[in-house]
């Protein structure tokens, strides 16, 4: 009979997707996991596999997260546009409140090039992304409030790629209305 778990396997799996966010892949060691997790080795290794199938778990929930997070800010609103803002203003202040870079960012530059079952979560997830804003785009030009011009593909892309600025610009200068400021910028430069 199998025993039941004395954790839970979700609490748990948030320390490690902290620390992993924190430190990156290469610089969390098991036993950090060991310590952050609060788990002997055992258990973690019954419960989530070695440590690069943990670190998957904790990258494919954070990416999960994240685009949920968006659908969610792009369902509050009736104009296609201002859920368009409303996802990039969100961006922005995720940037701001967390104080440190996207642990798919981070991950990207770490791994994503050598190791393609991160490359695939971090394709999936910006596949999403970008498909969740193309979509609005062309509600957008529906409404006439994007220039029906404007390709929605590549307007999508564009608006995803200033997501990786907005953290590189806060991690290097640490200025949050300058975060601010090119966000409401790319909102400018999307409408008409």
């Amino acid at each position: 009979m199998a025993r039941s778990k004395s954790f839970e396997p979700e609490e748990k799996l948030e320390k490690a997707r902290d620390l992993f966010w924190q430190k990156g892949y290469q610089a969390t060691s098991m036993q950090d996991l060991v310590d952050t997790m609060g788990l002997n080795r055992g258990s973690i290794y019954d419960t989530y596999g070695d440590k690069h199938s943990l670190f998957l778990r904790c990258l494919k929930s954070y990416a999960d997260d994240l685009l949920e997070e968006y659908v969610k800010a792009a369902d509050a609103t009736k104009s296609p546009l201002k859920a368009i803002e409303k996802i990039v203003k969100r961006a922005a202040l995720r940037t701001i409140e967390e104080g440190k870079t996207c642990m798919g960012v981070k991950s990207a530059f770490e791994l994503a090039s050598v190791d393609e079952e991160v490359h695939t979560i971090l394709k999936d997830n910006t596949t999403s992304i970008v498909s969740v804003l193309k979509e609005l785009i062309k509600k957008a030009q529906k409404a006439d409030e994007v220039s029906a011009k404007r390709d929605p593909a590549m307007l999508a892309n564009f608006i995803v790629s200033n997501f990786t600025g907005f953290w590189q610009l806060y991690l290097v200068y640490n200025d949050a209305d300058l975060v601010k400021q090119q966000a409401e910028f790319l909102v400018k430069s999307i409408k008409k």
